[in-house]
C-alpha cells in the first residue's frame, strides 16, 4: 500500500470518527449536556501544505539544494557517459586494423565501464531520495513541535493538514485556515535557529 493510499483512508476515518462524535452528542440529548457542550466546543483547523511548500523558507532551500545536487549528479554521470561513448569512438575509427582480440576486449572494457556508471547512478540517485526523505521528516518534525507550541495558545481540537495532491477534506472553511500564521511562525524559528543559509 502506497503513502497517499494509507493517508487517504486515514484521513475519511478520521472524519468519520469525528462525524459519529458529533452526532452522537447532538442526538444524546439533555442528559448529556457537558458531552454535548463539550463536542460543541470542539475547535478545528488546517494548514495547506501546498502552501507551506511554496512560502516555507527551510523548505524552499532544501528544494534548491536538490535541484543542485540533482543537476551536479546528471551532469557528471553524462560526462563520464560521454568520455566512454568518445573511447568507443576513437576505438572503431581504427577500422579493418582493429583484431578480433581487441574487439572483444573493448565489447568487455566497454560493458564493465557502463555498468559501473549504471551502479553509480544508482547509488547517486539512492543518497538524493534518502537525503529527500530525511529532509521530509525533519520539516514535519518542524511542522509538529512548532505546532505543539502554536496550539498552547490556540487550543484547537484538531488541525489537519490539507494539499491538493492528497485532498482528504471534503470541505474546508477558509476561515479555519491558519497556514499563514503558521508559515510566519516556521519562518521565524527557522531564521532563529542559525540553520539559515
Amino acid at each position: 500500500m502506497n503513502q497517499k493510499l494509507i493517508n487517504i483512508i486515514l484521513g475519511a476515518g478520521i472524519a468519520i470518527l469525528l462525524f459519529l462524535q458529533l452526532k452522537n452528542a447532538g442526538n444524546a440529548g439533555g442528559a448529556s449536556s457537558v458531552k454535548s457542550d463539550t463536542a460543541m466546543a470542539l475547535k478545528l483547523a488546517y494548514v495547506d501544505l501546498d502552501s507551506i511548500q511554496e512560502k516555507y523558507v527551510f523548505y524552499k532551500e532544501k528544494m534548491q539544494e536538490f535541484e543542485k545536487k540533482k543537476e551536479a549528479a546528471d551532469r557528471d554521470l553524462n560526462n563520464a557517459f560521454q568520455k566512454i561513448e568518445a573511447e568507443k569512438n576513437a576505438f572503431a575509427q581504427r577500422g579493418n586494423a582493429i583484431t578480433q582480440a581487441e574487439y572483444e576486449n573493448l565489447q568487455r572494457v566497454y560493458q564493465s565501464k557502463m555498468q559501473n556508471l549504471d551502479q553509480q547512478k544508482q547509488i547517486l540517485e539512492n543518497g538524493i531520495a534518502a537525503e529527500g526523505a530525511k529532509t521530509m521528516e525533519d520539516l514535519k518534525k518542524r511542522i509538529n513541535n512548532f505546532l505543539v507550541e502554536y496550539n498552547k495558545k490556540q487550543a484547537y481540537s484538531y488541525i489537519f493538514s490539507y494539499s491538493a495532491a492528497l485532498n482528504i477534506l471534503f470541505y474546508k472553511d477558509p476561515s479555519q485556515d491558519i497556514t499563514n500564521e503558521v508559515v510566519a511562525g516556521l519562518n521565524a524559528a527557522y531564521n532563529k535557529s542559525g540553520d539559515k543559509k
